[in-house]
């Protein structure tokens, strides 16, 4: 009974130790895995903004396949004048 006793508490003992040392790691990897995520999550919005602002500076650019004509600064001369 006593020797029973005695097993049941050092068990009890280092079954506490392991679970101190592995529930802090287990939340740190949850934390850190959330985190990461939430930050990609960011980055693949970002990326989405990008693009749309992206292909909306080119659709003010071109229309209809055409080049808009831009004002030209200096002494440019155009090819087909010369």
């Amino acid at each position: 009974m006593l020797k029973d006793l005695i097993i049941f508490i050092l068990v009890a003992y280092i079954v506490s130790r392991i679970l101190r040392f592995l529930l802090p790691v287990f939340r740190i990897t949850s934390a850190a895995n959330s985190h990461l995520k939430n930050m990609q999550e960011q980055m693949q919005a970002q990326m989405r903004e990008n693009e749309q602002s992206r292909q909306q500076a080119t659709q003010g650019t071109f229309q209809n396949g055409q080049r808009q004509s831009r004002p030209k600064e200096g002494d440019y001369i155009d090819y087909e004048e010369v």
